[in-house]
């Protein structure tokens, strides 16, 4: 019985598991942020509204107005959705 729980505790552990990535200078004013998020964290949207509020935040910080060049999203092992966008802020 105690096997099942902490079988079970692994399992919430990592279908519930989310990250995302501080913003990366890419040029002169060209960041890119990711995300992954799992189903219960929304999947592919999940991890694209994690990814645009971060890079919103990072041109906030720089006190800038934030362009979105490119959004992309894919799948990864198990079922997590991924999301990179890259952006400027000027």
């Amino acid at each position: 019985m105690k096997h099942l729980f902490a079988s079970l505790g692994i399992a919430v552990a990592l279908v519930a598991c989310a990250w995302q990535s501080e913003a990366l200078k890419m040029g002169e004013d060209t960041y890119q942020v990711s995300a992954n998020a799992s189903p219960a964290r929304g999947g592919v949207t999940g991890a694209r509204e994690m990814a645009l509020t971060n890079a919103n935040k990072k041109c906030d910080e720089l006190k800038r107005q934030i362009t979105v060049v490119d959004v992309k999203t894919e799948f990864a092992f198990p079922a997590n959705g991924v999301a990179t966008v890259t952006f400027t802020c000027k």
